[in-house]
């Protein structure tokens, strides 16, 4: 029988929503269609998306194209237009199966696996954001925040770790902001809690990532005490400057940063920090962007995404004074530079370490801190290892098990 096809563009988050939305479309039938869920974050994802469906329907002029996401969200009539395209599906009703009832055949498809290979599973806690950064699109194309049911939160890491996953990692558009629309309030730190003593089972939970401003003394603390909370710490810093950070209409300043990360280094030392950063966001003169480099190394930060600016429309930020693209390109690769001698030393930190990692295939794995790794003998996909660390390869930690965990 064949199976749905559903393209992903953009996020963890909407990677976490397409797993769903294969899941409904097995479950009807819908093997007639492609699915695309799509991202708006940046112009080149948009561009990306555009070149995805002409190429699709050229391959196949009979092609029927389903779009859901932010890009359809923020411009629905535009992406109607394309050949192929037969149907969009908002944001606010992706993930409801009745959605998807016009596009089922009578012809259902087994929605049964086999052995899962997938040995991370995306679990989402809220949507949406409240939040005005200058810089974002996604607040207009995902609303407000609204927080999960603690029995939905609890339901959906249960059928994960029945498909077979080994580890779950909590994800949203902005997870910092849990049950801050709760009456009374909740947390971050309340729903970890829940999760961890009422599903036992639960052995590995991550977290996406993180807004600085939120991380405060309860959710350090947390992260210092609970071992099933792994020590990896995403946060959505975006610039290492103070003026360019209010610009943005971020909550928090670089000070800040550095402090919160020497606390969670002293409940735990283990913890290893990424980082999104925007490079070339309008005004950023050279005085800023060296202060954003040298947060790289003052907040220990080593796995970093950085992202040249990229307006919307639609935002503040598309109309503040633009930086010429020739200088956002040669920033994003001066620090792509830095971070990657930055990450490589933080790997051969590990050279002669015996550290658990948890394997993805029968090559790579990854530690609990997300460094990456391949094993010179083989291992078992989701299997859990000590692992020893003997050198590294272009930021890959080289080694062998010791034995399982």
């Amino acid at each position: 029988m064949s199976s749905p096809t559903v393209l992903t563009f953009g996020c963890r988050l909407n990677a976490c929503e397409s797993d769903l939305i294969e899941n409904f479309a097995k479950e009807l039938g819908i093997v007639d269609f492609t699915l695309i869920n799509t991202c708006a974050v940046t112009a080149e994802a948009e561009r990306k998306l555009r070149q995805t469906i002409r190429r699709l329907h050229s391959e196949n002029p009979d092609i029927k194209i389903i779009l859901t996401g932010c890009a359809s969200e923020l411009h629905p009539d535009h992406y109607m237009q394309m050949d192929g395209v037969v149907g969009i599906i908002s944001n606010k009703t992706k993930l409801s199966k009745s959605e998807y009832l016009k596009y089922g055949s009578d012809k259902k498809t087994d929605p049964a696996h086999s052995a899962c290979k997938k040995v991370r599973g995306f679990l989402q806690i809220q949507n949406g954001c409240d939040q005005k950064c200058t810089y974002c699109i996604v607040r207009l194309t995902r609303g407000n925040n609204v927080s999960f049911s603690e029995d939905e939160i609890l339901n959906q890491a249960r059928i994960l770790l029945r498909k077979g996953y080994k580890e779950i990692v909590l994800t949203g558009v902005n997870i910092s902001s849990y049950g801050r629309d709760s009456s009374p309030q909740k947390s971050l730190s309340f729903i970890v809690r829940h999760i961890l003593k009422n599903v036992p089972e639960l052995t590995r939970l991550r977290l996406s990532s993180l807004d600085p401003a939120d991380i405060n003394d309860d959710l350090i603390n947390m992260i210092g005490s609970e071992e099933k909370l792994l020590p990896h710490i995403h946060e959505s810093i975006q610039s290492g400057d103070d003026m360019i950070l209010k610009r943005m209409m971020r909550r928090h300043n670089r000070n800040q940063v550095i402090e919160i990360n020497g606390k969670i280094l002293e409940t735990r030392s283990d913890v290893i920090f990424g980082a999104d950063i925007i490079v070339g966001f309008p005004t950023e003169n050279e005085e800023m962007f060296l202060n954003t480099k040298k947060l790289l190394t003052e907040a220990k930060l080593s796995l970093l995404h950085i992202f040249p600016f990229s307006g919307r429309p639609g935002t503040p930020a598309a109309l503040m004074p633009k930086i010429e693209k020739k200088v956002i390109t040669s920033r994003a690769k001066e620090l792509r530079i830095l971070a990657d001698d930055i990450l490589n030393k933080k790997m051969k930190e590990q050279i002669g370490k015996i550290v658990i990692v948890l394997a993805e295939d029968h090559i790579n794995a990854k530690t609990d801190s997300f460094l990456d790794v391949k094993s010179s003998v083989p291992l078992t996909t989701g299997k859990e290892y000590l692992f020893r660390c003997d050198s590294v390869d272009k930021n890959i930690i080289i080694g062998q098990p010791v034995r399982e965990r």
